[in-house]
């Protein structure tokens, strides 16, 4: 779970050096830069938390999902047994008759 929560600060800085490398290469000066920057690490951070929160939300779906399924193979199982036990107890009274 801990490593989820890296998600939106790895999209930012990501995005950033590249933010950063493109503006270099295509020669922005250092005004027109610090804007441009500040802009995308905001918005690419804000994506991330939203991709992250998704993310979450589809995992604890699935793991409700498997809890529940669990629940349900478990109760099949009690099930089974309580089953076979009354068999075997209507078998040992039919044995003592």
């Amino acid at each position: 779970m801990k490593k989820s929560r890296l998600f939106a600060p790895f999209l930012m800085l990501l995005a950033g050096a590249v933010a950063s490398i493109t503006m270099f290469w295509f020669h922005y000066s250092m005004k027109e830069m610090l804007p441009v920057l500040l802009a995308v690490l905001l918005i690419f951070y804000i994506a991330g938390c939203i991709i992250q929160k998704c993310i979450l939300s589809f995992m604890d779906q699935i793991r409700e999902k498997e809890a529940a399924a669990a629940a349900a193979m478990e109760e099949a199982r009690a099930r089974e047994e309580a089953a076979r036990e009354n068999e075997e107890s209507a078998g040992e009274e039919e044995e003592l008759a």
